[in-house]
């Protein structure tokens, strides 16, 4: 996505993997009230979210996501195994990813980092901070960061 000459938050194409209904749906609605109201998809596992991400067409609404945020504690694959795939496949491995959950476990933070996790943000426990956290990060986003171009095939 190219950044908007204006200054403006540029539309973002968002993968967000999150086993827990709530979450994801308290994720969604934040999302859109900082201003992203399309281009946010939702996958429930890690099984899932590497099946589309290997199969991502090339243009339109389901397009490769400019930013993955990702919850550690999934079904089937854990979050690190999820991470330690992304990074290891060429079409995927150069894409942001966020890792947000509720652990404060220092092995879990030292191996996301390790894993090449662009950040570990604990997931806030207060509403308004929630709120504040998915604005800040859709305008970072959205409006200063320059993404890498992807891969058109995968490697």
């Amino acid at each position: 996505m190219a950044s908007q000459s204006n200054g403006s938050v540029r539309a973002l194409q968002v993968l967000l993997i999150e086993n827990d209904p709530a979450a994801a749906r308290l994720t969604k609605e934040a999302f859109k009230e900082a201003g992203l109201t399309e281009g946010l998809i939702s996958l429930p596992d890690g099984d899932q979210a590497l099946d589309y991400l290997r199969n991502l067409p090339q243009r339109g609404p389901h397009a490769h996501p400019d930013v993955i945020f990702l919850d550690l504690h999934l079904p089937k694959k854990s979050g690190l195994e999820v991470l330690a795939e992304l990074k290891t496949t060429p079409k995927i491995a150069a894409t942001p990813v966020v890792v947000v959950s509720g652990s404060a476990n220092p092995d879990e933070i030292r191996e996301a980092y390790e894993l090449h996790a662009s950040c570990y943000v604990r997931k806030p426990n207060d509403l308004d901070e929630f709120l504040q956290f998915i604005r800040t990060c859709f305008e970072f986003w959205g409006k200063f960061v320059v993404f890498p171009p992807q891969m058109a095939s995968v490697g």
